[in-house]
């Protein structure tokens, strides 16, 4: 009789001034049925006292003190390139903005386990606030018009079940083969935040792996709880980062109709923003766009990110 043994998986959680939800997640992470897990906190240069508090409460977990913000991508690679170390089969990227079910590990391993060819694997995403109804099962990618959809945003949970592939999973729960990783590399740190773990889907995909959601299982997500800490930041990276995802991934036929969409769908934002008195987020969306075109990536100067 073969004994199944439980890969190894090592959750990170990416903490920034966020010492509520990170506890709450903590606490959800605690009951999982999942046996052979440990958790690292990565900390990006918290002021709200963070360290101490969780570090007093979980004095078994391995927290990482970053010192500033580093972005998603680099807080995360922080906590992968530590989590490569201990020879895991297997790293969670999960959000600590999130509440997790117990069995939800067992059943992202388990999805991945039964084919070699997939390599990353997400879960059914629901709202924290209205739990019967999902925010993401996955994603889709149009590379002709640069556009990023959530599979099944607002719609009724049970409507989705079973295992599927997609183009990308967020990362808001991401659980990736570390083979895939050493294969891929780490996330890249030009986008400091939004569309790197997108962008890391595809290099999986460019490599041979598949990426699906089990919407067999479930966690739920406080959408939209880090970036309202810092104003107009939403406007910057995506202006900015769409146009990097495209250079990055895009063929010279998809610029083709992207070009125009981007440039009129930004327009529109624009004059939208005029009337409804919401100009800095018009400066916002230029400052993005002038430092794509200087090749100036990574973090925003001019926001207090830490």
């Amino acid at each position: 009789m073969t004994i199944y043994s439980e890969p190894k998986v090592i959750i990170i959680i990416l903490n920034w001034n966020g010492l509520n939800d990170t506890l709450e997640c903590l606490e959800s992470v605690k009951i999982v049925t999942y046996s052979n897990y440990s958790t690292i906190l990565v900390d990006n240069g918290s002021e709200d006292g963070s360290v101490d508090i969780i570090r007093r409460a979980y004095p078994d977990i391995d927290i990482i003190e970053n010192g500033r913000n580093l972005g998603f991508a680099e807080g995360n690679n922080v906590g992968i390139r530590k989590a490569l170390g201990y020879n895991s089969d297997y790293i969670l990227l999960l959000n600590n903005d999130t509440v997790v079910t117990p069995g939800f590990l067992k059943e992202l391993v388990e999805a991945s386990e039964k084919d070699e060819n997939i390599g990353i694997v997400g879960p059914k995403i629901c709202y924290y606030d209205e739990p019967s109804l999902i925010w993401s099962v996955g994603g889709r990618i149009n590379l002709f018009t640069g556009s990023f959809r959530n599979i099944g945003e607002n719609r009724n949970e049970k409507n989705y079940t079973g295992v599927n592939n997609v183009d990308y999973v967020t990362g808001c729960a991401l659980l990736i083969k570390t083979e895939v990783i050493k294969k891929i590399g780490l996330m890249d740190t030009d986008y400091f935040l939004y569309f790197e773990e997108t962008d890391w889907n595809v290099k999986a995909k460019k490599a041979g792996y598949l990426t699906v959601v089990n919407c067999n299982t479930h966690i739920l997500h406080k959408v939209g709880a880090s970036i309202k800490k810092v104003k107009g930041i939403y406007y910057y990276y995506n202006a900015r980062n769409t146009l990097l995802f495209m250079k990055n991934n895009g063929n010279w036929y998809n610029l083709i109709t992207f070009l125009p969409i981007y440039s009129s769908a930004y327009l529109l934002m624009a004059v939208y923003n005029l009337i409804g008195g919401q100009r800095e987020g018009n400066r916002y969306i230029y400052e993005g766009i002038k430092d794509y075109m200087k090749k100036e990536y990574g973090p925003y100067g001019k926001i207090k990110l830490g």
